[in-house]
């Protein structure tokens, strides 16, 4: 169950499962605003994933990275009807 007040609560998860939502939530908190500055991190944490030896960086790169995009997508829409 998620619950969702001043701040979310993760209850009956799996520690994997989260783990996981904790660090979407955590990127989509801290991730800017700003179109090319997504873009230049997104780069960066590809090529960090590429470079990744140990399967939870990979994990937790590809969890960073879709939560990424899903923002600069967001941020790219607004950008457009400005």
């Amino acid at each position: 169950m998620l619950k969702v007040n001043s701040h979310v609560e993760l209850v009956g998860l799996s520690p994997p499962q989260k783990r996981h939502l904790e660090l979407e939530i955590e990127t989509l908190e801290n991730a800017p605003r700003d179109a090319e500055k997504l873009e230049r991190l997104l780069k960066a944490k590809q090529r960090q994933k590429e470079e990744a030896v140990h399967i939870e960086d990979t994990q937790r790169l590809v969890t960073e990275i879709e939560m990424l995009k899903v923002i600069l997508y967001l941020v790219s829409r607004r950008e457009e009807e400005q």
